[in-house]
């Protein structure tokens, strides 16, 4: 564990070093789980947007994507980052006051939810 600080000239000091308190960094292959490298690019939130238009499960559009790029790890985002990416698109068409989003989104959940049915 190390921390900085920066001084009034912009020059990093080593505030604190612990070395006792370390661990490996992350493999490869287990990279795609950090938040770091986790991101939807422009071109997958389209694939996103357009399978959300058409009523497509959110899982078998990021299976879509797995299937494209030849692995979850080269997708580039974990599935409740789709799910959630998803969700706050749905909200910002509610905020924006378009009712017709409103009511999208309750068809959307009388097919997930029987509550709305």
């Amino acid at each position: 564990m190390i921390r900085f600080s920066v001084d009034l000239n912009g020059v990093l000091k080593v505030q604190n070093c612990i070395e006792s308190h370390n661990h490996e960094l992350a493999r490869p292959e287990d990279q795609c789980f950090l938040r770091f490298y986790r991101n939807i690019t422009d071109e997958k939130a389209f694939v996103l947007k357009s399978i959300m238009k058409a009523r497509i499960r959110i899982i078998d559009a990021f299976t879509y994507l797995d299937d494209e790029v030849r692995g979850r790890e080269n997708v580039g985002f974990s599935k409740r980052d789709a799910y959630n990416y998803v969700q706050k698109e749905k909200r910002a068409k509610i905020e924006n006051g378009n009712t017709t989003s409103l009511i999208e989104l309750f068809k959307d959940r009388a097919n997930d939810d029987n509550m709305f049915v």
